[in-house]
């Protein structure tokens, strides 16, 4: 167990935040401790977290052993010198350095343990004048990031800045979330247990989405410059219930001229040429087809109810529909494959020439039913354990995508980070010039007001560096009949101060 006391300060999350990436689950005792279940060789370790101030602006971190006879000499204390906006990153990168010297393990993010290293990559870049070799190097050498990270991040932050310039500071960015899927994936727990056997209220539910959509864009001045369709599988509606919602959405929406509409076709099973030609007639530009995997044995055992001959059929429908752009999804670390069966997957999805590919990282989300299968085996630090360790065949699988997708002519344009992911690693979208996800890179950046419509959606709302988030009721019953409360929430979210626009484009 390791044990940290907090000395002259009460910023425990930052601090747990880099304790829970090496030992897993941390508790807090009191206002000033903090205790894992799990440390170096079973022992009990006590650390000290101790900050004091001189009096103005500045203050003396260290991070250690706390001081006695019986601590032991290795590794030393970490001391630095900071002031009140650099304090919180100074604890998690001392911590996480002692750490690391203590148990021997490291992780390809460093001490970044939040989900937009691409901000810290772009605070690098300005503090460098724009030099992207110094920016990747200070990563490295304050943070501890790994080279191939830190010069992922300067590249993609790059790119991220330019495609947020292109977006109307003024406009809306909207998300519409359809919670319904065939199935659900063993190791999602994004969508609701109820998405697939709810079904018979799918009807309802479009209904009020598109009356919650009228209400709130009647009371919201300003032009949508991104639409995202996503869930849940959008797909997954019947095709006169999916025109249904996407023109009754589509219309209802003050879209701009040339405005990015996607929508996520994600599952292969429930993508037929009808719902296809009703994107194509709307103006859909981009469509997602995730097989996640080539390989049937791994499809069926995460619980996809797809074949590999499915998503190739469904790829070929969708480009054959005129639609310009094809998005596919890939995860590295799924449940028994190995680097070489990614690899496989990778030229599979190359051969079909998407615009985007999308490379995720297994997320051992704990209210997925792959994590609750491991617990419920008596197995379940198999699976989070994993969390807790560096996987090399994880990282053979995103060198071989970084190394791959490049030649092939894609770059990586945006990126982010889940907590719970295997190995550390990263989720990456890449694309050949011309074919990025605008939305993706708003979405994720927290630089860009994105209204968020339907069961479980996240409206956010970004006046500069300000975010205020505006959450919406999760499951679908309780959005069907109270759907006229959420466009009043939203709407009261922004009649509180009138909306100027984003203005954080840089």
């Amino acid at each position: 167990m390791i044990r940290v006391v907090l000395e002259g300060h009460l910023h425990a999350y930052p601090v747990a935040d880099v304790l829970r990436q090496f030992f897993g689950p941390v508790r807090s005792v009191g206002d000033r401790m903090l205790e894992t279940c799990g440390g170096p060789d079973g022992e009990e370790t006590t650390l000290v977290s101790s900050v004091a101030s001189d009096g103005s602006t500045a203050f003396c971190v260290r991070t250690g052993f706390i001081p006695s006879e019986d601590a032991p000499s290795h590794p030393d204390p970490i001391v630095g010198i900071v002031d009140t906006a650099s304090l919180k990153r100074e604890l998690k990168r001392q911590m996480y350095r002692f750490l690391s010297q203590l148990t021997g393990v490291s992780f390809p993010w460093g001490s970044l343990t939040g989900i937009r290293p691409t901000l810290i990559a772009q605070e690098c870049v300005t503090a460098a004048g724009g030099d992207t070799r110094a920016a990747a190097r200070e990563m490295t050498d304050r943070y501890d990031v790994s080279r191939e990270k830190a010069c992922l991040a300067v590249e993609t932050c790059l790119l991220e800045s330019t495609l947020r310039q292109s977006v109307d500071p003024a406009s809306f960015c909207v998300y519409v979330g359809i919670p319904f899927c065939p199935s659900r994936c063993s190791y999602c727990s994004f969508t609701l247990p109820e998405c697939a056997t709810k079904m018979n209220r799918a009807e309802a539910y479009v209904e009020a989405l598109i009356q919650e959509t009228r209400t709130v864009f009647q009371a919201l001045e300003g032009p949508v410059s991104c639409l995202y369709v996503g869930g849940g599988t959008p797909t997954a509606l019947d095709p006169a219930l999916f025109d249904r919602m996407l023109t009754g959405v589509m219309h209802t929406l003050p879209l701009a001229a040339g405005a990015e509409i996607t929508v996520e076709a994600g599952r292969p099973d429930t993508i037929d040429r009808i719902k296809l030609e009703t994107m194509r007639a709307l103006g859909v530009g981009r469509v997602c087809v995730n097989p996640q995997t080539m390989h049937d044995d791994t499809l069926r055992r995460i619980g996809r109810a797809h074949t590999v001959r499915q998503s190739v059929e469904a790829v070929h429908l969708a480009q054959a529909s005129g639609i310009p752009v094809l998005n596919m999804d890939l995860i590295a670390g799924l449940p028994g494959e190995t680097p070489d069966m990614f690899a496989s997957s990778l030229e599979q999805v190359l051969d079909l020439k998407p615009g985007n590919v999308t490379v995720h990282t297994l997320s051992m989300k704990r209210k997925s039913a792959l994590t609750g299968r491991l617990v419920r085996e008596g197995r379940g630090e198999v699976g989070i354990g994993a969390l807790h360790t560096s996987d090399p065949d994880l990282d053979a699988m995103h060198r071989t995508a970084r190394v791959r997708l490049r030649e092939s002519g894609m770059y990586p344009y945006y990126l982010y980070r889940q907590k719970d992911t295997v190995g550390g690693h990263e989720n990456t979208g890449y694309a050949v010039p011309g074919a990025e996800c605008v939305y993706n890179v708003c979405m994720m950046g927290d630089r860009h007001t994105v209204i968020g419509l339907g069961s479980g959606a996240m409206t956010k709302r970004v006046t500069g560096s300000r975010v205020e988030r505006i959450p919406a009721v999760r499951d679908i019953e309780g959005f069907i009949t109270r759907s006229g409360e959420m466009a009043e929430r939203i709407i009261r979210g922004f009649e509180a101060r009138p909306y100027g626009g984003t203005n954080a484009n840089g």
